[in-house]
C-alpha cells in the first residue's frame, strides 16, 4: 500500500507542477509545443512508475498454477529499485579497483530490505584471478576505505 500511496503522491505533485506550468504561459506560438511536453510528462508521471509493477508480475508469473498475491504484486518495485541498486554499486566499486589497477573477475553485492523498506548493504564480494591474489588485501581495504562498504575477497582458478 506503500507503493501505491508514493505512487499517488508523485502523480499528484506532477499535476500540480503541469497545473501551475499551463497558467504561466501566455498566448504564444510555443503554447501548443509546451502543453504537448507537459501532457507528456504527465503522462510519464502516471505510467513509468507501473512498469516496475508490471515487470515484477511478469517476473512473478509462473506457467503452472502458482497465482500471485498483492504483496508479490507490490514488492515488484522494490526488487527493480533493488537490483539497480546493486548494479549501480558493483559498477562503482568496479570502477574504483579498476583505477588503480586491480581487475575483479566477478563483483557481487550483497543486501537485504528490512521491514521498513530500506536497503541494507551487507557486504561486496569480490572475486580476483589468482595474478591479483597478491592485491586482495588492497583491494579490501580500498572498497572500505573510499566506499565504506565491508568486502570480501575470493581467488579465483
Amino acid at each position: 500500500m506503500d507503493g501505491f500511496a508514493s505512487w499517488a503522491a508523485a502523480v499528484c505533485i506532477c499535476a500540480v507542477i503541469v497545473t501551475i506550468s499551463e497558467m504561466l504561459i501566455s498566448d504564444t506560438a510555443l503554447e501548443k509545443n509546451v502543453r504537448l511536453a507537459l501532457g507528456a510528462f504527465m503522462l510519464c508521471a502516471v505510467i513509468i512508475p507501473l512498469g516496475g509493477v508490471v515487470e515484477g508480475i511478469r517476473d512473478g508469473i509462473d506457467i503452472g498454477t502458482e497465482e500471485l498475491s498483492q504483496a508479490d504484486i507490490s514488492g515488484g518495485t522494490e526488487l527493480c529499485r533493488l537490483d539497480y541498486i546493486k548494479e549501480q554499486v558493483m559498477r562503482l566499486i568496479n570502477g574504483k579497483l579498476e583505477e588503480n589497477g586491480i581487475y575483479p573477475v566477478k563483483t557481487e553485492v550483497l543486501t537485504d530490505i528490512d521491514e521498513d523498506n530500506c536497503i541494507t548493504m551487507i557486504r561486496a564480494e569480490i572475486s580476483l584471478s589468482h595474478n591479483d591474489a597478491r592485491r586482495a588485501t588492497l583491494a579490501v581495504r580500498l572498497i572500505k576505505k573510499e566506499l565504506g562498504i565491508s568486502c570480501k575477497t575470493l581467488i579465483t582458478q
